[in-house]
């Protein structure tokens, strides 16, 4: 077969090669001209990457920086279902390992999406073994996970919680939120068409800031039998649910916080989600006479030795009232209304004072505002109890206030008054932050805690005597600790009823004390809602003891000589 002649060959070739450069200036115009912006994007996404760089959340710890809350790295499961062949045997092979639904599974690794997941932060031999199974599409990488060393029920109320991204959800986790978020960084770079990153490819880089670690006032161990103890005896007893704070005397700080609650459906006693020992207030009953003493002794309106007539019933303001545990009239000194809880006594001392008086006595004792510094709350929800201004006090207002009804307190609001006594008269507002730890390891102390006198110091000291008569001769007794002498005082109050009136089933039991009572280094309450046998001398100093004891221990406090 013969080629067409040269010429012919030679424009053919002039044609095609014309023909083929028009569509190439053709695509050009296109892509440099028509459509730049659009292929200006996609060259630019194409040629770089964008990676965000996780920040670690700050953990939480005790006064002995003992980790409470922290985060750490569990393995989580993704896949991106493009890759997944078979999604139903995947989803079987991966229900063999994991805790997860096939039907479930199978349908996220049938879709059309990029990135799925298929169990989060499991446990890490779970990890290992779905990464044994090498299965198509299917990821293993790590994932900042929130870890409870000492379980999840432990200072559940204080510690509060966050959700599995590590948004916090309560407690000292929200509270403190802006001490414990870390800020995320990010890093651009260019990367190859195999998305390798290239060699001196980085285009940006904004390292991470991890969170600052917040220091508790907590003491682990005595919070631990804190727990254990109330729980108990809130079980035993039949309570409701029960309270417990613990201080440390001169600087206010909170060794342990413990609230919890008996399940209505279970029986069972659990650590609640919020603060009780904050937010919910009651009548003290009987533990509010000491204030009652306290202020009338300060003012000079009385001495510890005088004797005052106490007969069975006392009228006072057209109402008859009856000594609960005495059916005879008695001469006690004032020392003796404390230690035996004379109703009739404590009002007597009251006449004394009168309501204004005593309203402002009580409300310099904490009663009636927050305890944070300048009447702030210490914790979301805080309550400030109830305290009425004495100019709305009427009728039989100053005889009930004065031996615990008709006022409201919480159970911190009870530990910081009695320890106003305990330290030697100055009042120190309650205090759960140390500080906090930043990267560089130095621990920035938190303020300490607002003070305020109260009462004279022989007052305070004659005062911590004579509590410690009521725990010796009085109805306190139980809450005797061998080799210490424990000053405090019970109270056995009647609930308010729903429709007015006081009930004659439902009682609030306490018992509010100090240690040891000559030189004191602890403030201990315990507060029980509703427990069947309701006398505090005998279902709540018991569990003071318990507490107490453990904690001298633990905190090395020495005996009495």
């Amino acid at each position: 077969m013969r080629a067409g002649p040269p010429q012919r060959r030679a424009l053919l070739l002039i044609i095609a090669t014309v023909m083929a450069f028009s569509v190439l200036a053709a695509r050009l115009v296109q892509v440099q001209v028509l459509d730049r912006e659009t292929y200006a994007t996609l060259g630019q996404r194409q040629g770089t990457a964008q990676w965000d760089i996780e920040s670690v959340r700050g953990a939480i710890l005790d006064r002995n920086f003992n980790l409470l809350a922290v985060s750490d790295t569990l393995p989580t499961i993704w896949a991106d279902p493009r890759l997944v062949t078979h999604p139903v045997q995947t989803a079987t092979a991966l229900a063999e390992v994991l805790d997860v639904d096939v039907a479930e599974v199978a349908e996220r690794l049938a879709s059309d999406r990029h990135f799925v997941y298929v169990a989060r932060q499991v446990d890490p031999a779970d990890g290992l073994r779905v990464q044994a199974l090498g299965l198509p599409g299917i990821e293993v990488r790590g994932e900042s996970s929130r870890l409870r060393p000492n379980g999840d029920e432990f200072a559940r109320g204080l510690l509060g919680a966050v959700d599995i991204d590590e948004n916090p959800l309560g407690g000292a986790e929200k509270q403190f939120s802006d001490v414990l978020d870390g800020t995320d960084g990010r890093e651009v770079a260019r990367i190859a068409q195999g998305g390798m990153p290239l060699p001196n490819g980085v285009q940006l880089f904004e390292p991470a800031n991890d969170g600052e670690d917040l220091v508790l006032t907590l003491h682990t161990q005595t919070q631990w039998v804190a727990e254990q103890a109330i729980i108990g005896a809130v079980r035993d007893t039949g309570s409701r649910g029960g309270m417990v704070v613990v201080m440390e005397v001169d600087s206010g700080d909170v060794l342990a916080l413990a609230g919890v609650s008996r399940d209505t459906e279970s029986g069972e006693v659990v650590p609640v989600a919020y603060n009780p020992a904050y937010t919910d207030a009651f009548e003290p009953g009987s533990v509010a006479k000491t204030f009652t003493v306290a202020a009338v002794l300060d003012a000079g309106l009385t001495t510890r030795t005088e004797v005052h007539s106490t007969p069975a019933s006392y009228t006072f303001a057209d109402r008859e009232f009856v000594e609960p545990y005495s059916r005879f009239d008695r001469q006690m000194t004032t020392g003796e209304i404390l230690t035996h809880s004379s109703n009739i006594g404590t009002i007597r001392l009251a006449e004394r004072i009168g309501a204004g008086d005593l309203q402002r006595a009580l409300r310099q004792f904490g009663f009636g505002r927050l305890t944070g510094a300048d009447d702030i709350a210490a914790l979301p929800g805080e309550s400030r109890g109830i305290l009425r201004p004495a100019i709305g006090w009427r009728g039989t207002d100053l005889a009930t206030i004065a031996f615990g009804q008709g006022i409201a307190v919480t159970a911190v609001q009870l530990a910081a008054a009695y320890n106003t006594i305990a330290n030697d008269g100055v009042y120190v507002a309650p205090r759960l932050v140390l500080g906090s730890v930043g990267s560089d390891g130095i621990l920035r102390a938190a303020d300490p805690a607002s003070t305020r006198r109260v009462l004279k110091p022989e007052t305070a000291v004659l005062m911590q005597s004579m509590l410690a008569e009521v725990v010796a001769e009085g109805t306190g007794k139980r809450a005797a600790i061998a080799g210490y002498r424990v000053a405090g005082k019970t109270g056995t109050a009647q609930k308010p009823g729903p429709e007015g009136g006081y009930s004659d089933t439902a009682y609030t039991s306490s018992f509010a004390g100090f240690l040891p009572a000559d030189r004191p280094e602890l403030t201990v309450v315990i507060v029980l809602d509703e427990p069947a046998e309701y006398r505090a001398g005998i279902v709540a100093a018991p569990v003071f003891a318990e507490i107490a004891e453990y904690a001298l221990r633990v905190l090395q406090v020495a005996p009495d000589a």
